[in-house]
């Protein structure tokens, strides 16, 4: 590592998405930045492994947020090298009998494929989901690209609109209860939307009932990153770099230096010490407070501070995935009836009703694994991701599912390969070609692996911490720190612990580089979203 005795304007902690993002907004502003990263190249989540020319998206795979996210267009990212495809059909729910329901983007797309099992269900599909449409369009994607409200200002300002006062009384409701209220008579309908709820750990138990809306709509336009998930991180990285920023692999930071409740700067494992006027960390709450900067100084700074980060709450599930390099891609018996089948990103197998989803969700808890979940074969929609010029037909695709961190069947590390031929097996029976085909090799990510690979990522969290009342929106990670700033001065906070969490929204992000370019007395160079203004209008945002 080149010498670092110089002073700069912001140091940033972590170059996983959010990282990256502040990262490239900061510089572009005129910032002196610093980016640091433990591991030996960027992006956190956003991991691609090549394996004889297959190539594994082993933890960040689907986009909920690319055609709406500002930092794609403010940094123009494709012309960096990041681009994208939204598959048409968004996901196909499989039953044993060999039939599909199938969801689209379009709303009547979907309506006609939910006729085949209920009409009456199609036309409640319609309803529901323009109205949930337009909550999550005018209200929850502007909130998700802008500072949170504190929670009582929030619940008194969304009460001046009937929208606002739609998603104050949603965000008292279990998914349980957002779905109970659409009235589904097919228990296929109710199942695939409480799936997309779900699928990555939020607990329909818990509230935040809004929630629901967000990710099954958000869902119903997943991107696929073409050439694999890091291309992501790349583009932003290039964009960083283009702007003046320096980026530092294999640099981990042990300390948070402070002088009294004042952050000044860092310590490296090396011993070096580096200096700046506002330090930003992505790092989770445990290791922020408690860990970098310490409980005495967190104590100096503020009463609640290092008592809530003790408070602070990891998923109560985690992710197990399995990925295959195969010498063919796998066939459905569902789409000789359906062709769509074929077409659709996500095939979801084992859950045919909410109680199927809602038993699936207990065992995990439980610390059991279910053999339950999705498939996606990503060279359908991005050939380059598996070597076609000297295997042609060759395919990747991933079986992922939700696990325990602590599995009651042993450890992670002896029972994988267990799991993996028991879902080869239950695959098969939706894709029988899977019996036959060539696995020309696989690689499984469990709880504990995650976890490894990612140190913020603890119990092999999905999104650095549970999505709960009490650690969302302005309790997100805590009161004293959800506008970014924390009560140790020149310190922030932007990763996926802070509003609006994780999923690789870039959401804290953009929002930590505005408020610190605030700070710094900085011109922006970018401008809010006009969905962001609109919202602003209508008192849905801060």
């Amino acid at each position: 590592m080149a010498n670092l005795d110089e002073n700069y304007d912001v140091i940033i902690i972590g170059g996983g998405p959010n990282g990256l993002t502040a990262a490239g907004y900061l510089a572009r502003s005129g910032a002196k930045t610093l980016l640091l990263e433990r591991h030996h190249e960027g992006g956190g989540g956003l991991v691609t492994e090549e394996f004889s020319g297959f190539r594994f998206n082993t933890h960040a795979k689907l986009m909920l947020m690319m055609d709406c996210m500002p930092p794609y267009t403010d940094m123009n990212l494709e012309s960096w090298g990041c681009r994208y495809v939204v598959p048409d059909a968004a996901l196909s729910l499989l039953t044993r009998e060999g039939k599909a329901l199938t969801l689209f983007g379009d709303i009547q797309r979907s309506a006609k494929s939910i006729a085949q099992f209920s009409t009456s269900d199609a036309e409640r599909y319609v309803g529901l989901m323009e109205d949930w449409y337009t909550i999550v369009n005018e209200a929850l994607i502007p909130a998700t690209y802008s500072l949170p409200l504190p929670m009582l200002d929030m619940v008194v300002s969304y009460q001046d609109s009937e929208l606002g006062r739609v998603v104050n009384e949603m965000a008292e409701e279990t998914f349980l209860e957002t779905l109970g209220a659409a009235g589904f008579e097919n228990d296929l309908v109710g199942a695939a939307l409480l799936f997309m709820g779900t699928m990555y750990g939020v607990d329909p138990e818990d509230g935040l009932g809004f929630l629901l809306p967000l990710f099954a709509t958000r869902m119903l336009h997943s991107a696929v990153v073409l050439s694999g998930s890091h291309q992501l991180a790349a583009s932003l990285s290039r964009f960083a770099n283009a702007a003046g920023a320096r980026l530092e692999r294999a640099a981990e930071v042990t300390k948070i230096l402070t002088d009294g409740t004042r952050a000044v700067g860092v310590r490296l494992e090396s011993g070096e010490e580096v200096f700046a006027k506002k330090i930003i960390t992505t790092t989770d709450p445990e290791m922020t407070f408690l860990d970098l900067v310490g409980e005495d100084v967190c104590n100096a700074a503020s009463p609640t501070l290092a008592a809530q980060t003790k408070e602070w709450e990891w998923e109560s599930a985690s992710l197990f995935n399995v990925h295959f390099a195969l010498s063919e891609r796998p066939q459905y018996t569902a789409g000789l009836n359906d062709p769509d089948v074929d077409r659709s990103l996500v095939k979801v197998m084992g859950l045919e009703s909410v109680e199927d989803v809602m038993a699936h969700i207990k065992t995990v808890k439980e610390g059991g694994f279910s053999l339950a979940g999705s498939a996606t074969t990503f060279t359908d929609f991005d050939p380059m991701q598996a070597p076609v010029d000297v295997q042609p037909g060759a395919a990747v695709a991933c079986f992922e599912t939700l696990a325990p961190y602590e599995n009651k069947d042993g450890d992670w590390d002896d029972i994988s390969e267990g799991y993996v031929k028991r879902i080869r097996d239950m695959w098969s029976e939706y894709a029988p070609n899977l019996r036959d085909t060539t696995v020309v090799r696989h690689y499984v990510n469990h709880p504990k692996a995650i976890e490894a690979k990612l140190p913020n990522m603890k119990r092999g969290s999905i999104k650095h911490g549970a999505y709960l009342p009490t650690q969302m929106l302005s309790n997100r990670p805590n009161p004293d720190c959800s506008s970014y700033r924390t009560p140790i001065e020149n310190l922030y906070v932007g990763g996926a612990s802070v509003w609006p969490g994780g999923m690789v929204l870039l959401g804290s992000g953009y929002n930590v580089a505005g408020v610190v370019a605030d700070d710094l007395g900085l011109e922006r160079w970018w401008t809010e979203p006009e969905y962001v203004a609109e919202a602003r209008k209508k008192g849905l945002v801060g």
